[in-house]
């Protein structure tokens, strides 16, 4: 397995050779194309709605491509809090791993102001607000609160679903709008080398762990997904509203409920099916977190049906 044959060196060197600038993703006369869809219906579920107009499906698949960008942006406040002080420890110890997690924390930071400029950008020609969950720091600090291990376990789950998402639904795909599929694509490249330092982190704290130490990062990596999956079900009700406001009318409680109900499974596909189901999170499991590994079969049929 990929992962499991990483080394810091490895990773350094791979993310030299992909690293970009971000003038040069996002230049100053950057555009959304609004006549296209940003999610592409893999994805998307609410596409199969009978009660929604095929402009108002669009309008709703874009809304959801805003909160979809904003939400790694969300996530990303925690990462670069935990990857500092990976980075941290290694002050006096492996110069390599040092300068990996340095960059891997720079990064970050980069994808988040990635992340807001494609805010900037949408909220600028969109035509009207947005809502977005907020309070990135609490739910940070929630995070952070947790054990070490249960922090990376989550941490690499949401970024192999970044490369999931763009290889398995985004990559290649010419219906969507272009400058969309380019962020993402630019956000995949420098996640595959994080996920790699993900599990490099989790080999060391594992290795001296107890086993209820293990048990307890298992324990508080489910919990991290329950409360992940309220805040996810907290912006598909925003995402009802928004609609509302883009299209200028009420729906009817059934229509709303319907809308919400779909966009509920689309972030819950998305952010937490798709890790519990990638092979490659499963391999890793299989090797190293056997418990948990049995208990992904009933947490993502539970999340891929919308509930908590």
């Amino acid at each position: 397995m990929s992962f499991l044959h990483a080394d810091y060196r490895k990773c350094l060197d791979a993310s030299e050779q992909v690293s970009w600038a971000l003038s040069s993703v996002v230049p100053p006369d950057s555009r959304l194309d609004f006549s296209k869809p940003f999610m592409p219906e893999a994805m998307f579920l609410a596409h199969g709605l009978d009660s929604l107009t095929s402009d108002e499906k669009l309008k709703l698949n874009q809304i959801f491509g805003r909160a979809y960008g904003y939400l790694f942006y969300f996530v990303e406040a925690y990462i670069v809090a935990a990857t500092m002080e990976h980075a941290r420890a290694e002050l006096y110890g492996d110069e390599h791993a040092l300068r990996a997690l340095l960059r891997f924390t720079e990064e970050e930071v980069k994808h988040q102001q990635l992340f807001l400029k494609f805010g900037d950008l949408f909220e600028r020609d969109f035509g009207s607000a947005v809502g977005l969950t907020d309070s990135p720091q609490e739910v940070a600090s929630y995070i952070l609160s947790k054990s070490p291990m249960a922090v990376l376990l989550v941490t690499l789950h949401l970024e192999i679903i970044t490369q999931a998402h763009y290889v398995d639904a985004i990559k290649g795909h010419t219906g969507l709008d272009p400058l969309f599929v380019s962020l993402f694509k630019h956000h995949w490249l420098e996640e595959a080398q994080h996920a790699k330092l993900d599990v490099l982190e989790l080999e060391k704290l594992r290795m001296g762990a107890a086993t209820e130490q293990i048990e307890t990062a298992i324990k508080e990596y489910v919990e991290i997904l329950d409360a992940f999956g309220g805040l996810l079900a907290r912006q598909a009700a925003l995402d009802v509203t928004s609609l509302e406001a883009a299209m200028g009318k009420a729906f009817p409680e059934e229509t709303r409920t319907q809308i919400e109900h779909a966009q509920t499974r689309s972030y819950y596909r998305a952010f937490l099916w798709y890790g519990l189901t990638n092979s490659l999170f499963q391999e890793y499991l299989a090797e190293r977190f056997p418990s948990l590994l049995a208990q992904c079969g009933e947490l993502a049929a539970r999340f891929g049906q919308g509930r908590l």
